[in-house]
């Protein structure tokens, strides 16, 4: 609880802008989901696989610092793989 308010103030008026990356509209929703006490969704490691390398490892190190993500590691071959992008039928 005490995180959460932590959290709320400490982002109090840094929301980015509204087309601002998959990354940061991870984090937004991330954001919103420890607040709100909700479960992260269940495709969670899907998105993170969606995301470029560098923009991956700065989800996961925010994911984790805020508690969220607590699932095993990745190994450096998962952080530095290219993007996954969905697959077609």
């Amino acid at each position: 609880m005490i995180l959460a308010a932590v959290l709320s103030v400490a982002l109090a008026g840094t929301e980015p802008p509204v087309d601002a990356g998959p990354a940061n509209r991870l984090i937004r929703d991330a954001t919103e989901w420890l607040l709100n006490g909700e479960d992260p969704p269940a495709d969670l490691d899907q998105r993170l696989r969606a995301l470029a390398p560098a923009d991956r490892l700065r989800v996961l190190v925010f994911l984790r610092r805020a508690g969220i993500y607590d699932h095993p590691a990745w190994t450096a071959e998962q952080l530095l793989a290219p993007a996954q992008t969905p697959e077609t039928p």
